[in-house]
């Protein structure tokens, strides 16, 4: 029979290993990103011209993951922990799924702090919140194609948009409105999916599921999502849409920080990438790659510019993944053997 502080050793030692690899990915992607390699890009192309716009991006760094600590402490319901505990919880979970495609790893981070009792609650609280957030990511995405399927049609599209064309092409589309129909009926599809599910539950879904294999976190069984969690997904809705307006007013602050002021056009193209960086699977890590090709190919910016397009893209991406994630590296060892020491409560509402 094994010790009973064997397994909060071995969860410990594993904790800071995969902060001691973030770390290590982290000072390796910073390092050898073209942003900041003096053989790409003379440095005063990287330099923001405002740095005090790209300041407000980082005092928007709390607020945006503050509101995903709400969410979290929310669908939760745990009255016997604060919420400066969910908050550093969620911080540690950005650690984790540094490393992991979409993120997934997030997940694990956060659960491996729960105690063992709370975590199939924690498992099904972090589906609904990610429910919510990419409900939210394909909604404004699928909106954004409409609206620049729009001007293409009536042939209001400037320069920098031709990018967009260009992709649809790219990707196999020709008609104008193939793709941002897919992007809004695949928007309704995920809502219609989570909306179902709250208020028929197995009634219909039970049906289903004997044809489509659901999510754990989404079945609706007597171990499933409880009456109090449901009740809550209106307002963590609410709230996703709020942390969107956040982390893309973030990067919209980014791009005038580095001289890029055309509103009409910044809007969709960062609703754009948003999206694409769903659809697409990448680690964090890798998911600046994804967000340069992007955001250059939708602008299509002049050549003396594409330096900086990309160095604020790179650093909205560092101060909002990667600031909190070598944070959650160090915090997080001492956060899981923290939650060990704790009793567990016997049972929760």
């Amino acid at each position: 029979m094994k010790s009973p502080h064997y397994q909060p050793q071995k969860r410990k030692w594993l904790a800071w290993i995969i902060s001691l690899l973030a770390l290590a990915a982290i000072m390796w992607q910073v390092s050898h990103h073209e942003a900041i390699s003096e053989q790409s890009f003379h440095w005063l192309q990287i330099l923001p011209k405002d740095p005090i716009l790209l300041g407000i991006v980082a005092l928007l760094i709390p607020i945006n993951w503050g509101i995903e600590a709400v969410k979290w402490h929310l669908l939760l319901g745990r009255q016997n922990q604060s919420f400066g505990h969910a908050f550093r919880t969620v911080i540690v979970g950005s650690t984790w799924g540094f490393l992991t495609p979409n993120r997934s790893g997030d997940a694990a981070g956060r659960l491996a702090l729960l105690p063992a009792n709370q975590r199939t609650i924690g498992l099904r609280a972090f589906g609904w919140s990610a429910w919510a957030q990419g409900g939210m990511t394909l909604t404004f995405g699928g909106l954004a194609w409409a609206w620049c399927s729009e001007l293409f049609e009536a042939d209001h599209a400037s320069n920098s948009m031709m990018g967009i064309q260009k992709l649809q092409t790219l990707i196999g589309f020709n008609s104008v409105w193939a793709i941002p129909s897919v992007a809004i009926l695949g928007a309704a599809l995920w809502w219609i999916l989570g909306w179902a599910n709250v208020q028929f539950g197995s009634a219909v879904l039970g049906k289903l599921s004997r044809l489509f294999t659901r999510p754990s976190w989404m079945v609706d069984n007597p171990q499933g999502t409880s009456p109090e969690m449901r009740k809550k997904l209106p307002l963590v809705v609410t709230l996703s849409g709020v942390r969107y307006g956040v982390f893309a007013t973030q990067f919209v602050f980014g791009l005038w920080a580095y001289g890029f002021a055309e509103m009409p056009l910044l809007m969709p193209a960062i609703a754009l990438v948003y999206w694409g960086n769903m659809i697409i699977p990448t680690a964090a890590l890798a998911e600046v790659g994804v967000r340069e090709a992007l955001i250059v190919m939708l602008l299509q910016p002049q050549p003396e510019m594409t330096a900086p397009l990309i160095a604020a893209t790179f650093s909205v991406w560092a101060l909002n993944l990667v600031v909190p994630a070598a944070i959650g590296a160090f915090i997080g060892p001492n956060l899981l053997e923290y939650s060990e020491s704790k009793p567990a409560p016997s049972h929760e509402h």
